[in-house]
C-alpha cells in the first residue's frame, strides 16, 4: 500500500438525497454490489463509468497514480452530479448526474 496511515474501514455506505453510493478502494475482493446504486471504487487507478447490471460502477481515477495513459484525475460530486476533472489542466472531461431525489 501506498498510505502511510490505515483505513478505518474497508467502505462507507452513503445516502445522498436518497442515492446509495457504496465506496471502497476494491483491494480486498471483487465486489459484487446486490443493492443500492453506486458502486465507487478506486483500485484500478483507472477513470470509468458503466452500468453493471443495473448498477452505475464508477472510478475517479487517481491523482497520483494514474494508470492505462489516463489523466491524473479526481472526481467531485456536486447538487447530484458526479464530475471528472483533468488534475493538470483543471478540466472537466466527464460527468453523471443523478435525479436529486428518488
Amino acid at each position: 500500500m501506498v498510505l502511510d496511515f490505515p483505513c478505518l474501514a474497508d467502505y462507507s455506505v452513503l445516502d445522498i438525497n436518497g442515492l446509495f453510493i457504496y465506496c471502497t478502494h476494491g483491494h480486498l475482493e471483487p465486489v459484487k454490489l446486490k443493492m443500492g446504486d453506486i458502486l465507487l471504487c478506486g483500485h484500478t487507478h483507472v477513470p470509468a463509468i458503466e452500468d453493471r447490471d443495473g448498477i452505475i460502477y464508477m472510478n475517479p481515477g487517481s491523482v497520483s497514480i494514474p494508470k492505462e495513459n489516463s489523466p491524473h484525475s479526481y472526481m467531485i460530486l456536486e447538487d447530484c452530479v458526479f464530475t471528472w476533472k483533468d488534475l493538470e489542466t483543471l478540466s472537466q472531461y466527464r460527468y453523471k448526474e443523478f435525479p436529486k431525489s428518488k
